[in-house]
This record gives structure tokens, sequence and C-alpha cells, in this order.
């Protein structure tokens, strides 16, 4: 099955897949405006290759400006295209290069929620599928409350935080911050599991900064 992966939880990234094999990809690493970036990259990322038969989008956890952008890119496309379009926590992408980095012990995930805050999930491992075991979270937490982190450690919230959290275990971009390769690989994984994959509701943890009005009454006389 041809999958188009797409994540913009951070880096602004997709990739086109055959099964379990990356036809082509293209991450934009500590990327601000990511709509911008991804639409023209995903033209030109699909540009003489088979058309996608799926699409399957990082849900988050994430800022909302960053999200959105790749969520509605893939909706859209669906559309268009006439498939079905499907969601993935976007950690699991980290997860997964940790565990075929080291396939041993506990890895935490933590990525940049502004704030002074951090997203993070932490993995038990991987299961007969090869797809990474949610222990705990996806959870949103400061830094001093999440605290130091024994497991190995991947994504940008360790980079920006190692005195409260620790060191990452390593420091390649894409260590840091999710590629929809990786993304695209663990769909690929799950679907041939006979998983469900998610909708595409993204994961914010956050309420929304706008509230509703109080309602007003107006008085009649």
């Amino acid at each position: 099955m041809i999958i188009l992966a797409l994540d913009t939880s951070a880096a602004a990234s997709a990739a086109l897949l055959d099964d379990d094999i990356v036809l082509a990809d293209w991450t934009e690493f500590s990327v601000r405006k990511h709509a911008e970036h991804l639409g023209p990259a995903l033209a030109e990322l699909l540009a003489g290759q088979p058309a996608p038969q799926l699409a399957v989008v990082g849900v988050g956890p994430g800022p909302f400006t960053g999200l959105r952008a790749g969520i509605a890119t893939a909706i859209g496309y669906g559309l268009g295209r006439d498939i079905p379009v499907h969601g993935l926590p976007s950690h699991h992408g980290l997860a997964l290069r940790a565990f075929e980095a080291d396939p041993t012990g506990e890895v935490v995930v933590a990525t940049d929620a502004r704030r002074k805050e951090v997203y993070w999930t932490r993995y038990s491992g991987l299961d007969s599928a090869g797809v990474p075991v949610v222990a705990a979270g996806p959870e949103v937490s400061a830094p001093a409350a999440l605290g130091a982190q024994r497991a190995r450690r991947y994504g940008r919230g360790f980079a920006l935080y190692p005195e409260l959290l620790g060191a990452p275990v390593g420091d390649e971009p894409a260590d840091l911050e999710t590629t929809a390769a990786d993304l695209g690989r663990v769909a690929v994984r799950m679907l041939t599991a006979g998983r469900e994959l998610l909708p595409t509701t993204p994961l914010y943890l956050r309420a929304p900064d706008a509230k509703p009005a109080a309602p007003t009454t107006t008085s009649l006389r």
C-alpha cells in the first residue's frame, strides 16, 4: 500500500511509503511557518511518484498552530484524492526511532509545548508488531513537575531543559522532532497487524485560550 505520511507537531515533515519502504521524504526541522513550507514541499515530493492510497497524519501532542497545518493538509489531500485519512500520535515516531536504536528499557519522549512546558509520553517497548507501547501519557507538564528521567530520553523537551529533565540521548534533529518517515513506518506496522489508526482529532492537551463570552441579559422595561 502506498501511504502519504505528514507530521507538523514540531518539524514540518512529509514522506511517501510503499509499505515499509520510504520512497521519498522531506523534513524541515525547527520551523514555525508549517503551512508555508508543507504545501510546496508536498507537491515536489509527490511529483512522479505513485499515487497514495491512504494518508496518515500526526495528531500531536503539539502546539495548535503548527499541528492544525498538517492535519488540515492531510484532510484536504484526502478529500481531493478520495482516499481515507487517519491519525497517529506524533510521539510514536520518536519512540520507534529510539527502540530501533536500542530495544531495551523504557523511553520517554518529551517535546516543546511552549509556555515553559513539555508534552511527554512514556513507552515500555515495542509490541509483537513492532509498534511502540505507551506506558503513560501523553501529558503536558512543567519540566520541574516531570523531573529528571532515568529512561532513555528523546525529543526537544530534553534539549530545552536538560538541567531539569536530563539531556537527550541523541542530538540529531530526527532524535528531537518526529519525522513523517518514522511515523509512516509505525502506521504501516499497525495496518499490517490489522489495527485501527486514530481519527484526525488533534491532541492539544490544553484548553483553548479563547473562552466563550459569558451570556448577557437584557432588561426589558
